[in-house]
């Protein structure tokens, strides 16, 4: 990631939200430049934040078309001044959600344990509908 160092204290917000956060919005640009924005499940992990989804979506095909990605976290604060955008890159991981998975899948499982038990669908079958692993690596913060 450069420019980005998430350890300082400026950027401590920042962090909290990407560990604790369970929604964020998830901006892909059309060819024809429409924005596409869907709010997703998202998981961070060294330096990227991980999304899974069903292989024929709209954010699918512009991540593969190499569109540039926003990731917004939900606005919160009793004024929604706990902002974070992300300004980034993405791409599809070969391995697929299953084996990204495999490596933080105890904490994933945590970070979305109300959310997997209201979804009616254990974590294996989330894996299988939700087979396609998008990598984003971010380039720009902006917090407040």
């Amino acid at each position: 990631m450069s420019g980005i160092d998430l350890t300082s204290g400026e950027h401590e917000k920042a962090r909290r939200m990407l560990q604790e956060d369970l929604i964020a919005w998830f901006t892909t640009v059309a060819d024809d430049g429409t924005p596409h924005a869907v709010p997703v499940w998202f998981f961070w992990d060294d330096g990227k934040a991980w999304v899974f989804s069903q292989p024929d979506t709209v954010k699918v095909k512009h991540v593969k078309a190499g569109s540039r990605v926003v990731l917004h976290l939900n606005a919160g604060g009793e004024f929604g001044d706990d902002v974070v955008i992300l300004t980034g890159s993405a791409e599809i991981d070969p391995r697929g959600a299953a084996a990204v998975l495999a490596g933080f899948r105890e904490a994933y499982e945590r970070k979305y344990a109300a959310a997997i038990a209201d979804y009616g669908m254990p974590l294996e079958q989330i894996g299988e509908t939700y087979s396609t692993a998008i990598a984003f690596t971010p380039e720009k913060l902006q917090a407040w």
